[in-house]
């Protein structure tokens, strides 16, 4: 069996071509470049920097097998974030993380496999996937990555394996040091992929593709109390950074798109029962176990037609973000929030 092995340096995907290797395939790594030309921009990106390069060298060098770089800034950049800046502009926050895997990295991954005749595409994520093509939580609750994975097909999943999806983390951590793998002791990455110092990531998206802030006002009750750069910089329930003085703390309520922000004390505010979706993916439930953001707990929720409806209200329902749906810890399907309703 011949396997493509996405190397990211790390080391959960590293001990998955391991594996796959010592179960007797033949294993081609392929790390995707997806770093801006420009170095002012570049210099910005997390991910496929240098350090990581180095490791994955290490890592090809060390189990003896192929290692092919991919360029897939182009995708990267119109699949993921001209959306994502676009999304932040309009007072929302985007979930680009989901988009990536399914537009971008799985996409390329699977594209590539094809085109050598490869058999699967392994990468390091904390998934299963069951005989009938759904996305099954990872072994490991504390890094299951399912929510970020929502966005897969079960065209896509049929020609997918998740090697480390059905184990702990600690277990990744001891096969890599038994087997003596570069990347055994590495950190794990905490970033966002794309982020400059000093700055949120929806400026450095505006910066990137050069687009109109849209600065505006904050209101507290109706009283205009400061203004603001942009809603690019702001979400919804944030409560830090705002750099205006109400006497106690503040929380953004509302983000609208004539520039202005609604301001509450009252946390109460920033709850919501219900919500509408968009860009719907898989199947939705009649009801469900409902997640609205990767570490948040699985709620109670019932579904009709692309309007969802939790059991208790939830804090900071946030316009942009995916909610996904489980049966237990199998992954029926999710979307993008929309536009959300009062308590």
């Amino acid at each position: 069996m011949k396997i493509v092995a996405a190397l990211s340096g790390g080391v959960d995907s590293t001990v998955a071509a391991a594996l796959a290797q010592k179960a007797g395939a033949e294993v081609i790594g392929v790390t995707l470049a997806l770093k801006h030309p420009d170095p002012a921009f570049s210099a910005a990106q997390r991910c496929s920097g240098q350090a990581d390069l180095d490791a994955v060298k290490a890592v090809a060098d060390k189990l003896h097998i192929e290692h092919v770089v991919l360029d897939r800034f182009p995708l990267f950049r119109d699949q993921v974030l001209r959306p994502a800046a676009e999304t932040y502009l309009q007072g929302r926050t985007p979930n680009p993380c989901c988009v990536c895997n399914a537009e971008v990295k799985f996409a390329a991954l699977l594209d590539y496999a094809r085109s050598i005749g490869a058999d699967k595409v392994i990468t390091g994520h904390y998934a299963r996937i069951t005989e009938d093509l759904h996305l099954r939580r990872g072994v490991d609750p504390v890094k299951d990555q399912t929510y970020f994975l929502y966005r897969l097909t079960p065209e896509m999943l049929k020609n997918i394996a998740f090697p480390v999806g059905d184990m702990p983390k600690s277990e990744v951590r001891r096969i890599a040091a038994e087997l003596d793998l570069p990347t055994a002791e590495r950190p794990d990455s905490q970033d966002a992929c794309f982020m400059a110092e000093g700055e949120t990531f929806g400026e450095t998206l505006r910066r990137l593709f050069d687009l109109p802030a849209c600065p505006g006002a904050f209101y507290y009750r109706g009283k205009k109390v400061g203004t603001h750069p942009g809603i690019h910089q702001y979400t919804l329930g944030q409560r830090k950074g705002l750099r205006v003085a109400l006497g106690q703390r503040g929380y953004v309520v509302q983000i609208r798109q004539d520039g202005n922000i609604e301001l509450e004390t009252d946390e109460k505010c920033l709850f919501s029962r219900g919500f509408t979706l968009k860009d719907i993916c898989g199947t939705l439930p009649e009801e469900g176990l409902l997640q609205i953001r990767y570490r948040s707990k699985p709620v109670w929720a019932a579904v009709s037609g692309n309007q969802v409806t939790t059991a208790e209200p939830q804090r900071a329902v946030t316009p942009g973000q995916s909610a996904v749906f489980y049966n237990d810890d199998i992954l029926l399907g999710g979307g993008v929030i929309h536009e959300l309703h009062a308590v």
